[in-house]
C-alpha cells in the first residue's frame, strides 16, 4: 500500500511551491488508491505559530486536498524521538557530544584554514564510558551525534534516476540539540519510519538531506522510503520564486480571485509532461505518474496561470460561479454575459457594476469631452437610450437622425451605458443595464463636460 506525507512547517503561511508539494503527493496517493498522511514539523519552536498552522490547514482544504491520517505535529512527539536516539547510543550508532560553541568554532576555522570543508571530528566519539558518565553527572550541556557511516552513499530517485554521494560528506550530525529537541532530519526519518511511509515526495532542495536520512534507517535496520525529488518554482528570471516575483501564497492568489480548480490544475501539470492542459481533479490523479514530473525548474507564469483561471471560470456551471461570487440567481444572465470578459472572480464582480452603477472612468470622460456638441445631444441621447430595450433599435434611432458619426456614436453609446471605453459585446450587456444607472450617470457626465 502506497502511503505518502505532506509535512509542512508552520514558521510561514503555505508558499505556491510547499502547495504544489502537498498536490503532487496528494494526486499520487488517489492514483494508487494509497494514503496521505498530513505531518506538522514544528521542532522550530521559536518560529512556529499556531496562526500559521492553521492558515496552512486553511489553504489545504481550500485547495481541497484532504489527509486520511493527521495532522501529527511534531512537537507532540518529542519523548518518541528521544527514545529512539537512546536506542542508537545503545547499539552504538549515536554519541553524547560535549563540545561548546567556542570548540566547534576554533574546529571549523582551523579546518578552513587548511582547505578542508569544515566538519565535526569526532572528538567525542572516543571518551570513554566512565569520562562521557562523569560529564553527564555534572551538567555539561551535550548534545547527541549521529556515527556517520565512511561509506559512499548512493540511491535511486523515482525523478532523477541513481544520485551518489562521497563516502566524506556527511559528518557526524547532531540528532538531539541540547534542549533534547531533534534535529530536522532525525525526527523526518523516525516519522517516516514509524508511520510506514513508502514514497517521498519532496522538491529537489532536500536531496541533500537524503544521505543522513538513509544512514538513519540502515542503522535501525529499516526500509527507507523511495524518495522522489520534483523540480522547484523559480520566477521568470529562474531565480527561486519570492516575494518580488509578486504573489507567492496560496492566500494571495484565493484573495486575488484565481478560482480553486485553476490553481490546484496550474500547480499540478507545472513541471509536468501532460496530454492537454486543461484536466479536471480526476483526470489529474488518473494520469498522474512519477515520470511525468521533471527534474529541471519549473517556471511560475502568472499569464499562464490567469489565462487558466479565465478558462474555468469560462467553463464552470453558472450556479458553481453564482456560488463562489456569494450571488443569487437573479444574477444568472448577469454574470453569463460578463464572465466571458473576465480573469479573476474580482473582475467578475467589477464587471457586474456596469449593471447598477454611475461610475465612469477618467479615460472615458477624456473621450467624451472631444465629441463635438455632444452637450446639447445628450438628453436625446439618453431619451432614445432609456426608453429602448434593444442595442440595435436604439442605434437604428441615433443613426437615422444623424446626430454623430457611426464610429463616434457606438463609443458614446458604450460610456453613456457602461462608463467604460472597452467590455463585454455592448449588445448583451445592454437589455440587462438599469435605465436608472443611464440616467445618473448621463447627469453626472454633463457636470463635467460643460
Amino acid at each position: 500500500m502506497v502511503k505518502v506525507r505532506f509535512a509542512p512547517s508552520p514558521t510561514g503561511y503555505l508558499h505556491v511551491g510547499n502547495a504544489r508539494t502537498a498536490i503532487l503527493n496528494h494526486l499520487f496517493a488517489r492514483s494508487k488508491k494509497g494514503t496521505f498522511v498530513l505531518r506538522i514539523e514544528d521542532t522550530d519552536i521559536e518560529r512556529s505559530e499556531e496562526t500559521y498552522e492553521s492558515s496552512i490547514l486553511e489553504d489545504l482544504e481550500w485547495l481541497g486536498i484532504t489527509w486520511d491520517e493527521g495532522p501529527f505535529r511534531q512537537s507532540e512527539r518529542i519523548d518518541i524521538y528521544r527514545s529512539y536516539a537512546a536506542q542508537l547510543i545503545e547499539k552504538g550508532a549515536a554519541y553524547h557530544c560535549f563540545c561548546t560553541k567556542d570548540e566547534l568554532e576554533t574546529m571549523r576555522k582551523t579546518q578552513l584554514a587548511r582547505g578542508t570543508p569544515p566538519r565535526y571530528n569526532g572528538k567525542c566519539k572516543n571518551l570513554t564510558e566512565s569520562m562521557r558518565n562523569r560529564l553527564i553527572d555534572q551538567g555539561t550541556p551535550y548534545v547527541v551525534r549521529f556515527a556517520s557511516f565512511l561509506a559512499p552513499v548512493s540511491f535511486i530517485d523515482a525523478i532523477r534516476g541513481e544520485i551518489h554521494f562521497p563516502k566524506d560528506h556527511v559528518d557526524d550530525f547532531i540528532i538531539l540539540k541540547q534542549d533534547g529537541v531533534p534535529s530536522y532530519n532525525f525526527a523526518v526519518s523516525v516519522d517516516d519510519m514509524l508511520m510506514g511511509i513508502t514514497h517521498v515526495i519532496r522538491g529537489a532542495d532536500h536531496i541533500s538531506n537524503t544521505p543522513k536520512q538513509l544512514m538513519l534507517f540502515k542503522a535501525f535496520d529499516a526500509t527507507p522510503p523511495q524518495y522522489a525529488h520534483h523540480s522547484l518554482v523559480t520566477g521568470n528570471d529562474k531565480k527561486p520564486l519570492s516575494k518580488r516575483h509578486g504573489a507567492t501564497r496560496v492566500r494571495e492568489f484565493r484573495d486575488m480571485g484565481i478560482v480553486r480548480q485553476a490553481l490546484v490544475n496550474y500547480l499540478a501539470i507545472l513541471g509536468r509532461n501532460v496530454h492537454r492542459e486543461i484536466l479536471n481533479e480526476e483526470e489529474l490523479s488518473q494520469t498522474f505518474s512519477l515520470k511525468s514530473l521533471s527534474s529541471s525548474d519549473a517556471a511560475f507564469d502568472m499569464d499562464k496561470l490567469l489565462w487558466m483561471n479565465k478558462e474555468y471560470m469560462r467553463r464552470m456551471a453558472i450556479e458553481d460561479l453564482l456560488a463562489l461570487l456569494d450571488l443569487p440567481v437573479s444574477f444568472r444572465e448577469k454574470v453569463s454575459v460578463v464572465r466571458e470578459n473576465a480573469t479573476t472572480i474580482h473582475e467578475i464582480r467589477d464587471l457586474l457594476t456596469i449593471f447598477d452603477s454611475t461610475e465612469t472612468t477618467h479615460e472615458s470622460i477624456a473621450i467624451l469631452t472631444k465629441v463635438q456638441g455632444l452637450k446639447s445631444h445628450l438628453p436625446h441621447i439618453q431619451s432614445i437610450l432609456v426608453q429602448e430595450r434593444m442595442l440595435d433599435d436604439a442605434i437604428m434611432k441615433l443613426q437615422e437622425q444623424a446626430i454623430l458619426k457611426k464610429n463616434e456614436l457606438l463609443m458614446v453609446i458604450r460610456i453613456l451605458s457602461t462608463g467604460r471605453t472597452s467590455g463585454p459585446p455592448l449588445r448583451e450587456i445592454f437589455p440587462h443595464i438599469s435605465k436608472e444607472s443611464i440616467i445618473k450617470r448621463i447627469e453626472w457626465i454633463e457636470q463635467r463636460i460643460l
